[in-house]
């Protein structure tokens, strides 16, 4: 039965007001995660409201059945959930782990509009026959101006380009200087970066998403939480593994997937990881491989962190065993 409904702003005090308006006794109020609910989250509980962050995908999946979508609707099916306890909650970061990560983010989205100026220069170069060829990122603003020098139009049309990528550049490095000095400064980095692969990056990348390490039950919990397990399909007579769900934090599977090429290179020293990951190389091929450590990674990661070891390079490469 709803006793009470009112549309209200987004703001922390605006909603807690209305809770308590309500005169309704609470045990349990249901939070949506979205953008803004990590603030609202953190807000609401500092005044004493028992705020609950559901999983998104158990959200649309309870709410998929609703002909007529709408935030009303929404709302109800929210309630509905936290009344009947089908939900999963989601765990909010602490508020220095979500400023790490969003210094990660930012950098990461600093790489990438560098990446986004470079190939149209390099594009529009080579339709007058101009190549910039294999060259360091140094060298790279030299290589294009002594391409163009001479040809007004293409110095017009490509000097703002590369002014903008060299404060990018600037911005970046000055990025990688905070994160280098967070991770040197970091025990926990310290004991992550004596694993193959694993460098100061990766490092920070897993100690802001993991936050507490605690909360999983198993170490195996990481790999499906970083959704490096494969899906599962059985119903009647089939019945057959998927690829890997790609569940979680893109930007730190991605990196253990680096990691796990790291581990797999002729250079990195023999460990019983690398014998492991060979022979998968063997049967299903490289990137199956590399998959595989990624997510044998995640798994030896959270435990060194649990048991506050490094890592041991001759112990079986065992995913409860090895610290």
């Amino acid at each position: 039965e709803i006793l009470c409904e009112k549309l209200v702003p987004t703001e922390p005090h605006d909603i807690h007001h209305y809770l308590e308006k309500s005169g309704l006794s609470l045990d349990r109020v249901g939070l949506e995660a979205s953008n803004l609910s990590i603030w609202l989250h953190r807000e609401l509980s500092s005044l004493d409201d028992n705020i609950i962050g559901i999983e998104t995908r158990h959200a649309k999946a309870a709410m998929a059945a609703l002909n007529v979508k709408t935030d009303k609707n929404d709302a109800r099916g929210i309630s509905h959930m936290v009344r009947t306890g089908w939900y999963k909650s989601v765990h909010v970061k602490s508020d220095m782990k979500q400023r790490l990560k969003m210094l990660i983010n930012n950098r990461m989205c600093l790489v990438n509009r560098h990446v986004t100026i470079e190939s149209p220069i390099r594009g529009t170069l080579k339709f007058f026959g101009m190549k910039v060829g294999e060259i360091s990122r140094q060298s790279y603003e030299n290589r294009v101006r002594d391409l163009i020098a001479g040809d007004g139009e293409l110095e017009i049309a490509i000097s703002p380009l590369l002014e903008v990528r060299a404060l990018i550049m600037i911005h970046t490095r000055a990025l990688d200087k905070l994160l280098m000095i967070a991770a040197r400064n970091d025990p926990i980095c310290h004991h992550l970066m004596s694993a193959p692969g694993v460098g100061p990056l990766t490092a920070l990348l897993f100690k802001a998403n993991i936050d507490d390490p605690t909360r999983f039950r198993k170490s195996k919990e990481v790999a499906v939480r970083l959704g490096l397990t494969p899906r599962k399909y059985a119903s009647g007579e089939v019945d057959y593994n998927g690829r890997i769900t790609i569940y979680g934090d893109h930007l730190l599977r991605n990196h253990l997937y680096e990691a796990a090429a790291v581990v797999l290179r002729k250079s990195t020293p023999k460990n019983s990881l690398k014998k492991w990951g060979l022979q998968i190389s063997k049967r299903g091929g490289v990137k199956k491989a590399r998959v595989a450590v990624a997510s044998k990674l995640s798994v030896i990661l959270h435990k060194m962190w649990v048991n506050r070891q490094e890592f041991q390079w001759g112990i079986e490469a065992n995913s409860e065993r090895v610290a």
